[in-house]
């Protein structure tokens, strides 16, 4: 039996099919990137202590972390623990609208990464497919 060579165009479709795979696995690559170094950044804030910067005649004033306090034996409340000026210092809402502005690079960056992967495999198997069905004809 005559065994016909996969002809250029369907060579060049899958060639783009797999570049486009890969791009996807790309960009997936570097939106999740961009959402671990957020949630690094917030997880610095949170675990290392820090010093409330100077204001008009005060002084810098050391501050425990906000996730590692405690004054006495039982830990209260940050503010109770730490004073205003350190409570001010790391608020909550930046941290909060830090860990929310991640959300979209990991969700989007995931579903991009899980796309060009499941492209690839799928090119993958076509390929392998078309081989075998290929020597079945031999």
């Amino acid at each position: 039996m005559n065994v016909t060579p996969m002809n250029s165009l369907a060579q060049v479709y899958d060639r783009e099919f797999r570049v486009r795979g890969l791009r996807q696995q790309g960009w997936g690559r570097g939106l999740m990137a961009v959402a671990v170094l957020i949630w690094l950044w917030l997880g610095y804030l949170l675990v290392f202590p820090f010093s409330a910067g100077e204001g008009a005649h005060l002084k810098a004033v050391e501050c425990e972390s906000r996730a590692f306090h405690q004054n006495g034996r039982a830990a209260l409340s940050y503010r109770a623990d730490t004073g205003e000026r350190c409570d001010a210092e790391r608020d909550w809402g930046p941290i909060t609208a830090g860990l929310l502005l991640s959300l979209p690079f990991a969700v989007v960056g995931t579903g991009l990464y899980v796309s060009g992967t499941s492209a690839l495999r799928t090119a993958a198997y076509a390929a392998d497919v078309a081989r075998l069905n290929a020597t079945k004809e031999i």
